[in-house]
């Protein structure tokens, strides 16, 4: 029985950003131009679609052939970011939401809007 991971790699995470940005059915060669021109990687087809396939097996993607191969996002970008951080504040802070916020505060130069808008995120929740 093969386990299906959740996480992804670097790679496979760049090219499912490119998936989540372009917001409808994309191909591989689609995908390819998009990680030249956003991330500066030239790989190979044979290399994406090595990408594509692990991204299908993982649960994140589906394909479609319509003359092509297209491929659409099955999970969402928010609710994996969501699970990252969520899995980030448990191993790097102990769970605490105080020390995550602390340590981003402090490796990030925060303009006075962000400080601003920030304050009002947090007065929100009260």
């Amino acid at each position: 029985m093969k386990i299906k991971r959740s996480e992804l790699s670097e790679c496979e995470l760049t090219v499912m950003k490119c998936i989540w940005d372009e917001e409808k059915p994309v191909t591989c060669p689609q995908i390819m131009e998009q990680l030249r021109e956003k991330y500066g990687l030239d790989y190979k087809d044979t290399t994406v679609y090595t990408f594509l396939k692990v991204l299908k097996e993982k649960g994140f993607v589906k394909s479609e052939r319509r003359g092509v191969t297209y491929y659409t996002a099955i999970k969402q970008e928010e609710k994996y970011r969501e699970e990252v951080l969520k899995k980030t504040e448990k191993f790097w802070f102990g769970g605490s939401s105080l020390q995550m916020i602390s340590a981003l505060l402090r490796v990030k130069d925060i303009s006075d809007e962000e400080r601003k808008e920030i304050k009002r995120i947090i007065d929100e929740l009260d």
